[in-house]
């Protein structure tokens, strides 16, 4: 059977990957997959069905948040005490909060864990077209020590309690491990490590025997040193790291995942439980610097939100504050994610035999990164799952992001 054809011209297309972009290009795509990038005059000569064309746009990748949970929403007052509401209010958020990341750009999202394996039934849910979402990877439950920190997560105590809850949650279909092995905020403290070596290092090797990566939320302090030397896969947050630490996570095999927006954007932080506002505004300062540390060292990262669902592009333009360029805070968000979820074979930059996960800008990104937030059209896998335009933008005021 023949496959429609589809081709998406704009003005620029950026391919995720190059440091200019196509003027005047396009893309072919054949049964939801990318068969050709190019010069529009040599992407029209191939026989297709159908043409979508922005002529103010700029076609890139589809967003990618490496980092957040699909049931929390950081715009609620006291949002981390909202992970403790009902399943069903928790997976009824969780729909929504889907369907506000497609229609911002994002076509992927790397979930670092919800409660009672919500994330998977969303993951098969959008798999079957039931819902509308991006495509999900998901952690299921988070593991972290019953003292230590972690909202999404779940206690487990010793190494026999985590590597039951390991299998477990592979069985329920995991596809990366989530750990817990400092909290956020210093204190007055040095940053304790809740989880010991022996735990980190049978959380790693459980999890890679059966082929997952591992994830942790570490900020920094001895945990982070463990962690590195043990092999952790990604790094997540990183918001005390030193410059010593830096040296060493470029040495290492390990990934850095940077989540800004959630310690640097005050009107966000004042909706954290009371309890760790004055915390967090009194360390944002010491966190950019950390940050910043990563970003100058040119240590390739990722970018998420942490659960601020639909403004991954506030994530992306502080990655500028810290140091990047837009170029590389575009990659963060593109294929620098796609290789932290290990699907860079499949999507995060335009080319031949990639998914066709696209999207449509007005304006020029890598010129002007709030173009981001004036999202025109999103395909994923091919299919045009949204679509307004440039007026509709500023009448509905997206250009500060969907709401």
């Amino acid at each position: 059977m023949t496959q429609k054809v589809t081709i998406v011209k704009g003005r620029n297309v950026w391919d995720g990957t190059s440091n200019r972009p196509i003027p005047d290009g396009a893309v072919l795509i054949e049964n939801g997959v990318i068969r050709a990038v190019g010069p529009s005059g040599e992407i029209l000569t191939a026989r297709h069905d159908e043409i979508f064309e922005w002529p103010d746009a700029t076609l890139l990748p589809g967003l990618i948040d490496s980092h957040t949970h699909l049931s929390m929403d950081g715009s609620l007052d006291n949002y981390l005490d909202h992970m403790s509401d009902s399943i069903p209010v928790l997976t009824l958020r969780a729909t929504a909060m889907m369907r506000k990341d497609l229609i911002a750009g994002v076509t992927t999202c790397r979930c670092l864990g919800d409660r009672e394996f919500l994330d998977v039934a969303c993951r098969m849910a959008v798999e079957k077209g039931e819902v509308a979402g991006p495509s999900l990877l998901v952690a299921t439950r988070g593991i972290r020590a019953p003292q230590g920190h972690g909202f999404v997560g779940y206690p487990f105590n010793g190494p026999e309690e985590i590597r039951n809850a390991i299998r477990e949650n592979i069985q329920h279909g995991a596809d990366f491990i989530k750990i817990y092995i400092t909290g956020t905020l210093k204190g007055n403290g040095n940053l304790p490590a809740y989880l010991s070596g022996e735990e980190i290092k049978l959380a790693i090797q459980e999890s890679h025997a059966a082929g997952l990566r591992v994830a942790s939320h570490c900020v920094g302090g001895p945990g982070l040193d463990r962690a590195l030397e043990l092999g952790l896969d990604t790094l997540e947050h990183a918001y005390h790291i030193t410059a010593e630490q830096v040296e060493s996570l470029a040495k290492s095999r390990t990934a850095l995942v940077l989540t800004p927006g959630a310690v640097l954007a005050e009107e966000r932080v004042r909706r954290l439980p009371q309890s760790l506002i004055q915390g967090h505004l009194h360390e944002r300062d010491l966190m950019f610097h950390s940050m910043a540390l990563a970003v100058k060292a040119r240590i390739p990262f990722a970018v998420g939100t942490d659960g601020m669902h639909g403004d991954l592009a506030e994530d992306i333009a502080f990655l500028t504050e810290l140091g990047a360029t837009n170029s590389e805070a575009l990659q963060a968000a593109t294929i620098h994610g796609a290789k932290i979820c290990g699907i860079e074979s499949e999507t995060g930059s335009l080319g031949k035999g990639k998914r066709a996960d696209i999207i449509a800008v007005d304006g020029n990104p890598l010129e002007e990164l709030d173009s981001l937030r004036k999202v025109i059209a999103v395909f994923s896998k091919g299919k045009l799952v949204h679509q307004t335009t440039a007026e509709k933008m500023k009448r509905e005021n997206y250009a500060y992001g969907p709401q």
